[in-house]
């Protein structure tokens, strides 16, 4: 009959005749008080005694827990710091503290003892701060800035193997819970690999804390074993007495419980075992089951089912060997365990489970007796805090279970569980840190009363006293049975030893625990002397491996590889190595084969390591048959370079989902490359105009060059132009048409420079050059100076109509010039108007001296006219024009017969250059005349014709300005690009010309990554695509292509300043308003470092342009572009380094001749195509992955659309080339065109997640086809599985290198498979904006809000597995609007700016963007040029 807990009291359940019972009557048990037992500073006497042993020698601190060995640690550190102060002013090397713990949790609580205490610098560091990623730079930084640092043993280990620090630059190395020094743990390793082989006077301090210095039954032998582990002595307090007035020892009481009937096998056991089958990936859950039943009874053994459950998923990797089956055996075997998962899992959910009780057929003996004891405490339940501690994780989480199952106990009990961090394998449960911490804080805080705990909680965490401490699951090491019985540490606390009834093992063990613990106390006070002739008798033999001699220390850093660590690092070396998904954490497999005289171990790395398998020599044990193949491996990847100098894996982040580490900085504080990045640079003046020392001041010979406007009898909307000409001193080149605009009219002004010079006389130079100034100065009406010998060059009018060819004689106007530099005004003759009037310049001298261009002379109007009506002149309001001069400027007219003049008022320098003109005003404003009487006119000396063409002149210069120096450009550098492309190349949007560099940086761009990843992909064979990716930023981001413009002195040539009318200055000229440093200020202009790069990459799609890949391949090599030896296209196959990377046995998983059909090509390399589809899921498989073909794929991809779209929309702009390049290149879009061809069905995978997203994915598809849905960009909201993009990629990449790098091979294959889809369903009409474009577009253009930030980062899955999703958050000016989350970053960003734009399209708020921005609005330009008066310097007398 079973006795309700309720019916029992402690003192019934113990059993007082036992003989292991030392603690007096137990039949009234009360609860003690709590008492908060606070760290004082004050040093007790045997704390002293220890910390001056510990200055002076190697010391291992032996003290119960809670009698402050940390304390000890303490004083020595500030000991130690103090002196490495002193001695750092008479010593360069710095040397630092290193307190190593050996769990996690130890590293918060043991760096805020330290802090808390000493006035040192201090960090502490743990793995999850990503310190196994870290650069030796990033070690250096924090030796160079922190006197103490507190780490797990593990990390310490491993920056002494990877040579980041040597045990020569450490004074004091603190070990906590030393006893775990030995055999493989990081303790000894650091001791054995390092210590003992560090010089005598180079080796660190040892301070070494304990509360058991034993970890077997053997205490003097265990404790001799880590005095020699260590190098160091054991000390304990010899005043005992001392000691126990500040640590309360518990009452320690044995209680016993009932072996367990043999339990049969329970229904939902039999039920699993006939569904599973005994199942390899449930091996160790029924094992759980099995031992949970045996020992905690059948309910137990059901509940444990639901925690394997919860690990089992996560945790899973493929163990089947492709190479044994087929690629369809492979699907099958994978489905059939997916479905397998699903069954057990809805048979576990649908499962009534009964509730429990108290009674041997449900729960063990054990368990009840347990019950039992925690019922004796309800009712002081206020006080209780109590630790059960067991073996097993899954026993820990199933009584946690059923502590809240239990109506007696779940009234007082708040339980909770603290296990380690387990293992891999299947069905086992792990803990955090995260996890550990917060269970430990709820425990301290009284929100959990009651931990059931595995042996992480015997030591060395900063878990409260407690008044029960309960074994429920025995102990087998004087360690576990002295640090568990610790815990218990308030006043008249009970350890509770639950031992099996007539168990005569662990009676006697707790017999012989209790007479170790007397021994070791005794002879850790024994003197040295004593103690060594105690040990003579004992074994001295070491338990480790004979591995002497197997080391490689790397000659360049000191890093150490061991058969200890390279087991390790080949483990972390995979785990690094790139993947998706759908892929679990890359493992090596290692295999051993029985040999004659041992083991040999044949050891399988992923399939995109640059080495594959390697196999040990023959080895007395599979241990070191391991060890031997994973430091034979460790070599080969170092050889390689998969493993830099530090022995650590080349891992280069650049990813979005990653910090990134810092931007390069220049001297100016600027990020280099950056658009924000922006300077003055030195703007070159054209080498045609610059006077050479050697030349003449003034030439007898001058080169001329004709500007011809295409017009027909030089008339245009009937006025009169004259052709033009330059004089200069050199021979101008040849240079392309320049196209200018009439109000967006585009006409063509040829440049035709004649080959021989004329000769022209002094004066007639001198003439020349007076009419070049009067000319500037009256089109711009500023007054500019120019000493004669310095002109750069002059200008003269042409005769009219005059022949343009080299042998015309007297071409020149000679009596324009003259009558233009030898009078200031010529006189209306009233009685002469004729129709060459219609060539002249007029100056109203009644009104301002205003210039007009006279349109015809109106014989119908005459100054006693009526002013016409239905227009708005300025006259109106008068009666007839005479008037309006009488009212306005106090004049009469002579002469009331005459006729008037219809002119129109002669605009300001215009912007020939721009196709849009600006805004013609609606209405005349000012007193700007449309009719005006001759008498008070004058006719200006330069003709209109003239006139009109020196309008053109500032424009046309600073285009010809712009062609020379593009000019000059190609020739520096050799670059095979048409002059008028190159000039686009080099004009950036800001000068706003007609045309700019976007259009051909977008092709540029796309150019440079196709062809620097080929670069990459054939001269780095064993660089994984992570490695090749980084390294290909690192060439094409914009530092780099800055840093290459900036030495080539780019920016001299670069076209940026906009027309600028006011600002505009003839070549070495002034005016007179003009600083002295204005010619100097005249040859600057600001450049981001983003426009520097940006033109690097236009030159590069106007080379493309001008000469195919030849012409561009060449141009990248000019811009500094590295490419090693290649200097021509089919060099690229000739230094292809990438070996054979499938075994041919691997194309039995292929169709080869269906893939030929799908892709429309033979290969010559059949081999390529069992690496372009194989995935990276694909266990201990010889074949490569397609990852680095993906890789080189995606550039041709990537190029091939571009230039499709370039070729398609030529008069397309930058924006929509870019939209469209977005829609047509992304992970929905190629997955759709694998379902379309049909490739996802020949994919080589070992993942049934990836199978079942492939399979719902085409079965959506083909209901959207059924249903006419698929139309449009009909996959973007798809769930698209990425593996079905990437071997798009692949595919493109395999024919690629088969075709020896032939471009036209896979623009065939892309003809075939992709133009297509994008002619059908990706055009500007169908087009979707990318939400975070949209969200980007309307913050610049409607709100002008600069403060966008998009900021990435991954949330954790489930107790550190696979991440669970990548989260994007939204911020204006540092506040955050929005976050989404996706299994993929650009997903999640998609889907936190979507949230914005509905917020202000489908919401109610519209102006919510605007409400948030705080930016300052530029402020406006309100002068407005056609408002100036401005009067006619040259006629001002």
């Amino acid at each position: 009959m079973t006795v309700a807990p309720s019916n029992l009291s402690l003192g019934e359940l113990f059993d007082s005749s036992d003989d292991d019972n030392s603690n007096g009557k137990l039949n009234e048990v009360s609860v003690p008080t709590p008492e908060i037992v606070t760290q004082t500073l004050t040093a007790r006497k045997y704390q002293i005694e220890l910390y001056e042993k510990a200055k002076s020698d190697n010391v291992i601190a032996v003290l119960d827990t809670g009698s402050g060995k940390t304390f000890i640690a303490v004083l020595l550190i500030k000991e130690m710091v103090a002196n490495e102060r002193q001695l750092r002013m008479i010593r360069r090397e710095t040397k630092l503290t290193f307190f190593l713990v050996n769990l996690v949790p130890l590293v918060f609580q043991q760096a805020n003892v330290i802090k808390a205490n000493c006035d040192v610098k201090i960090k502490h560091f743990c793995g999850e701060m990503g310190v196994d990623l870290w650069s030796e730079k990033q070690w250096k930084t924090n030796f160079e800035n922190f006197d103490v640092l507190v780490m797990t043993a593990q990390i310490f280990l491993n920056i002494l193997r990877h040579g980041f620090i040597s045990l020569s630059q450490v004074n004091l190395l603190v070990f906590d819970e030393c006893h775990h020094t030995s055999k493989k743990h990081p303790y000894n390793l650091i001791m054995r690999e390092f210590y003992d082989r560090c010089r005598e006077e180079d080796r660190p301090k040892i301070f070494g804390m304990t509360a058991s210095p034993v970890n077997t039954r053997s205490a003097i032998h265990s404790a001799s074993h880590l005095e020699r582990n260590l190098n160091a002595k054991v000390f304990t307090a010899s005043d005992t007495d001392e000691l126990r007035r500040f640590i309360n020892r518990p009452d320690e009481i044995a209680i016993r419980y009932e072996p367990p009937p043999e339990y049969a096998e329970t229904e939902l056991y039999k039920i699993l075992w006939k569904e599973c089958l005994g199942a390899e990936k449930f091996q160790r859950a029924f094992g759980s089951a099995t031992q949970a039943l045996q020992v905690l009874g059948p309910w137990c053994s059901d509940r444990v089912w639901k925690y394997i459950l919860e690990e089992l998923n996560a945790k899973y990797e493929g163990k089947l060997d492709p190479e044994q089956y087929n690629l369809e055996l492979l699907k099958d075997l994978l489905k059939e365990e997916e479905l397998l998962i699903q069954k057990v899992t809805t048979i576990i959910e649908k499962w009534s489970f009964q509730k429990p009780e108290c009674k041997p057929h449900i729960l063990s003996p054990k368990v009840i007796k347990l019950i039992q004891i925690l019922d004796c405490f309800k009712d002081q339940s206020d006080n209780f805090c109590g630790i059960v501690f067991v073996e097993r994780r899954h026993t820990a989480n199933v009584l946690n279970h059923l502590m809240k199952e239990i109506e007696s106990l779940k009234k007082f009990i708040k339980s909770g569980v603290l296990v380690g961090h387990g293992s891999n394998e299947e069905g086992d449960i792990q803990m955090k840190f995260k996890g550990q911490n917060k269970t430990i804080s709820d425990f301290r805080d009284g929100k959990i009363n009651l931990l059931i705990a595995t042996n992480v909680a015997e030591e060395g965490l900063d878990i409260q006293p407690c008044n029960v401490v309960i074994r429920f699951d025995f102990f087998n090491t004087l360690r576990a049975y002295i640090q568990s019985r610790g815990r218990a540490r308030r006043k008249d606390s009970k350890y509770i030893v639950m031992i099996e009834h007539n168990n005569l093992k662990e009676h006697g063990i707790l017999g012989e625990m209790r007479k170790a613990e007397a021994d070791m106390k005794a002879w850790c006070q024994m003197l040295p002397e004593d103690r060594k002739l105690q040990m003579a008798e004992i074994d001295d033999s070491d338990d480790s491996d004979d591995e002497e001699g197997h080391y490689y220390i790397n000659a360049v850093t000191g890093a150490l590889l061991s058969y200890e660590s390279a087991v390790s690092l080949v483990g972390y070396y995979c785990s690094k190595l790139p993947k998706d998904s759908y892929c679990n954490t890359f493992q090596p497999d290692f295999k051993f084969i029985k040999e004659y005289g041992g083991y040999t171990c044949h050891l399988s790395l992923p399939n995109n390591a640059p080495i594959r398998e390697v196999v040990s020599e023959v080895c007395s044990s599979r241990s070191k048959a391991k060890k031997a193949a994973a430091f034979k491996a460790c070599l080969q990847l170092h050889e390689k370079k998969a493993l830099d100098n530090h022995l650590l894996p080349e891992i280069e982040w650049i990813e979005e989902d990653h910090e990134m580490q810092k931007p390069s900085v220049d001297e100016h504080g600027l990020v280099e490359g950056a658009k924000k990045s922006k300077r003055e640079y030195r703007l070159k003046s054209p080498d045609l105009w610059v006077i050479e020392e050697d030349q003449p001041k003034i030439p007898e010979e001058l080169y001329v060059t004709v500007l011809k406007l295409d017009l027909e009898d030089e008339i245009y909307d009937g006025k009169p132009y004259r052709t033009m000409c330059l004089l200069t001193r050199k021979r101008f080149p040849e240079i392309p048409a320049i196209k200018v605009y009439f109000h967006g009219d585009p006409k063509i002004f040829n440049v035709f420079p004649y080959s021989t010079p004329i000769k022209i006389d002094l004066e007639r130079k001198e003439m020349i050059f007076k009419f070049t100034l009067r000319t500037f100065t009256s089109i711009v009406n500023k007054e500019f100076i120019c000493e004669f010998e310095n002109f750069p060059y002059l200008i003269v009018p042409l005769v009219k109509n005059t022949p343009i060819n080299e042998h015309t004689p007297n071409f020149i106007d000679w009596e324009e010039m003259e009558r233009a530099v030898t009078e200031k005004h010529i006189h209306v003759d009233m009685n002469n108007l004729t129709d060459d009037m219609k060539d002249v310049v007029i100056i109203d001298y009644s009104d301002n001296l205003r210039r007009y261009f006279v349109q015809s002379i109106r014989y119908d109007l005459n100054p006693m006219s009526p002013i016409p009506e239905g227009t708005t002149l300025r006259e109106n309001g008068c009666k007839n024009f005479a008037e309006y001069y009488k009212k306005s400027f106090d004049l009469d007219t002579k002469y009331p017969l005459q006729p008037l003049f219809q002119v129109q008022k002669i605009s300001k320098v215009m912007n020939f250059l721009q196709p849009k003109p600006g805004a013609s005003p609606k209405t005349l404003k000012g007193r700007t005349a449309t009719f005006v009487i001759p008498e008070f006119c004058k006719q200006y000396t330069i003709r209109a014709s003239v006139f009109r063409s020196a309008l053109m002149l500032p424009a046309l210069l600073t285009r010809i300005n712009s062609q020379l120096l593009a000019l000059e450009l190609r020739l520096k550098l050799d670059l095979p690009i048409k002059d008028d492309l190159l000039l686009t190349a080099i004009t950036t949007p800001s000068a706003n010309m007609e045309m700019d560099y976007e259009r051909l940086e977008t092709l540029g761009d796309s150019f440079l990554k196709f062809c620097v990843t080929i670069r990459l992909y054939v001269m780095f064979p064993d660089k994984h695509e992570g490695q090749l990716h980084c390294q290909r930023i690192r060439i094409i981001c914009n530092k780099q292509l800055y840093r290459s413009a900036k030495r080539l002195h780019l920016y001299e040539y670069i076209t940026s300043l906009p027309f600028n009318r006011r600002a505009w200055r003839p070549n070495g000229m002034i005016t007179a308003l003009d600083g002295p440093d204005a010619l100097e200020q005249e040859k600057t202009h600001g450049l981001a470092d983003k426009t520097l790069a940006d033109v690097v990459e236009a030159m590069l799609g106007a080379a493309y342009l001008s000469g195919k890949i030849d012409a561009a391949l060449k141009c990248a090599i000019a811009v500094e572009i590295p490419f090693d030896e290649i200097t021509e296209w089919d060099h690229f196959h000739k230094n292809n380094k990438n070996p054979p990377r499938v075994k041919s046995k691997a194309l039995k998983s292929v169709n080869i001749e269906k893939i030929e059909e799908i892709c429309g090509y033979t290969f010559k390399n059949k081999i390529l195509i069992a690496e372009a589809l194989t995935h990276a899921s694909l266990p201990n498989s010889t074949t490569s992955c397609y990852q680095r073909l993906e890789f080189l794929g995606d550039a041709v991809l990537d190029f091939l659309t571009v230039k499709y779209l370039f070729e398609k929309y030529p008069d397309g702009t930058p924006g929509l080339i870019t939209d469209l390049k977005d829609a047509s290149v992304n992970n929905h879009i190629l997955g759709a065109i694998c379902e379309r061809i049909g490739l996802q069905k020949h994919i080589i995978h070992f993942s049934p997640k990836l199978m079942a997203a492939m399979t719902e994915f085409v079965k959506t598809v083909n209901e959207m086809r059924d249903q006419g849905e698929a139309v449009g960009e009909y996959w973007s909201d798809l769930d698209v599985p990425k593996v079905m993009s990437d071997v798009i990629e692949s595919m493109l990449g395999a024919v690629f290198v088969d075709s020896e790098f032939d471009p036209d091979v896979p623009q065939r294959l892309f003809d075939k498979w992709i133009a297509p889809v994008l002619n059908e369903h990706v055009t500007p009409e169908t087009l979707k904006v990318h939400p975070v474009k949209s969200l980007t577009e309307h913050l610049q253009q409607k709100v002008r809000c600069t403060m966008l930030l998009l900021r990435n980062h991954t949330t954790e899955g489930p107790d550190g597995q696979e991440p669970d999703s990548q989260r994007c958050t939204i911020f204006i000016h540092d506040k955050a609007i929005a976050h989404a989350a996706s299994n993929n970053i650009r997903s999640a960003r998609k889907l936190a700016a979507q949230q914005i734009l509905d917020k202000i399209k489908l919401g109610n708020e519209p102006n919510y963007l605007e409400n948030m921005c705080t930016c300052v609005p530029p402020a406006k330009n309100n002068h407005d040029d056609d408002d100036d008066d401005e009067v006619l310097l040259d006629l001002v007398v």
